[in-house]
């Protein structure tokens, strides 16, 4: 990992993984007159190597004296930081332009790092490599969106599983109090209801296990399960669907925890995507990019549509509407607009979200409730101007209400109709084949 100044006429700088050295370079030969070692190899990092270049600012400054001569880098972080501390004549310029400055400095860095011969120089320069590549994985690893992102799909896998769990507790325990289902229509209430019934009978059902319900609905139940339709059970065939009820409330309380969990990370991680979205929804979106630097470089049209890549490649392929959102229409102010809105309601959002995530990536700052205020007064605006959808947007609604698919001849197709063979009224006939065939 390499950064040069070289001065085309007479000053040139070489950044390498041992430090800064400082030279005369013309267009023959150079000559190597001061260094600044590393103390250590992670100085070399990007963020270190800045502060790096601050506090050495006046070793800078005395190895080139002279800031009307003319300095070329190739690299973008060294040309900003001399321009900020008075380098005017400084340019952007290939590490090819640099090739004799190069001549001389493993020469120089054998003499000042008091090594016996090249040979332990490459070897020295190997180590510094790899501890450098070891430090930038491990930064990488221990990136905290990192775990968010696995967080979120732990939450994805954990809904199928109770899915799975209350389709089959519904139908196994439906068999003895049918009637349950319908009085009680949330997942999760359902299992937890079962759960505290600890192996009962539906006429055993008590008020306190089904104190989380309306009193109506308590009501409904003890009169459903006095008429129940179900089958009779034994105390021996209900502990098994009482200990799945069990195993499904562990699963319930795992992914609460989980939930937790997202939500205080995301105000360390990303504080501004947290405020606008929520803690859950702010943490799809990292994972659908894998981290949040991919999502800091995402351009705002991606983010309104990630999630909808199948929706926006069928629109790419066979020419069908594009997609007006993707995971983003789990945001309150996108689902529960008006349909003709929400397009137009996501694209503004989507230009808030790709900004939150470039402060909480690239500085930190909080500016959510700016960007907040701005996206509602935005989101005010949209629904004043457009209160009802336009003549253009009833149109293609009108047609896809009106549209019915077409069979092979043209015609529209109807149910029940043969799809192949002769018509009616067709000459042809299907030749039957007789013995003398």
């Amino acid at each position: 990992m390499n950064y040069i100044i070289g001065c085309v006429k007479l000053k040139g700088v070489l950044v390498s993984a041992a430090g800064v050295i400082f030279g005369e370079m013309t267009s023959e030969s150079t000559k190597i007159f001061d260094s600044v070692m590393f103390t250590n190899i992670e100085t070399i990092l990007t963020h270190q190597f800045k502060v790096f270049l601050h506090e050495h600012e006046e070793e800078i400054r005395k190895a080139l004296p002279d800031i009307t001569e003319e300095i070329v880098s190739d690299n973008a972080m060294i040309v900003d930081h001399l321009r900020e501390i008075g380098y005017d004549q400084v340019r952007f310029a290939s590490t090819g332009e640099f090739s004799t400055f190069r001549t001389n400095i493993n020469a120089y860095l054998v003499e000042k790092l008091n090594l016996a011969s090249p040979t332990d120089l490459i070897s020295l320069m190997r180590k510094k490599s790899l501890v450098h590549t070891q430090t930038l994985l491990r930064e990488n690893v221990e990136a905290r969106d990192k775990y968010l992102a696995q967080a979120i799909n732990s939450i994805d896998d954990i809904n199928s599983i109770l899915n799975l769990i209350f389709a089959r507790l519904s139908e196994w325990y439906g068999i003895h109090f049918p009637e349950l289902q319908e009085l009680v229509r949330d997942n999760n209430q359902y299992i937890r209801l079962v759960s505290k019934m600890q192996g009962k009978l539906r006429s055993e059902i008590a008020t306190d296990e089904i104190v989380s319900l309306s009193e109506r609905r308590q009501e409904l139940i003890h009169e459903a399960a006095e008429k129940s339709l179900g089958a009779e059970i034994s105390t021996y065939d209900m502990n098994p669907i009482s200990n799945l009820a069990s195993f499904g409330v562990e699963i319930l309380n795992t992914k609460e925890t989980l939930e937790k969990y997202i939500e205080e990370s995301m105000k360390e991680v990303a504080p501004n995507l947290q405020l606008l979205v929520g803690s859950l929804l702010g943490a799809r979106l990292i994972s659908l990019v894998g981290s949040l630097e991919n999502l800091a470089k995402r351009s705002s049209g991606t983010i309104q549509v990630l999630g909808a890549e199948k929706a926006l490649f069928r629109h790419l392929r066979s020419g069908e509407d594009p997609p007006k959102h993707g995971v983003i229409f789990q945001s309150q102010f996108i689902h529960s607009a008006k349909m003709h809105q929400r397009g137009k309601i996501a694209r503004a959002l989507a230009g808030k979200l790709s900004i939150a995530a470039r402060v909480d990536f690239f500085s930190g700052e909080f500016i959510a409730p700016t960007l907040l205020k701005d996206l509602e007064k935005r989101i005010d605006e949209i629904k004043e101007s457009f209160p009802e959808p336009s003549e253009k947007q009833r149109t293609r609604k009108q047609k896809k209400k009106d549209y019915k698919p077409r069979g092979k001849r043209g015609k529209p197709y109807q149910k029940g109709s043969k799809k192949s063979g002769p018509r009616k009224d067709s000459k042809h006939k299907k030749r039957r084949y007789t013995k003398k065939d």
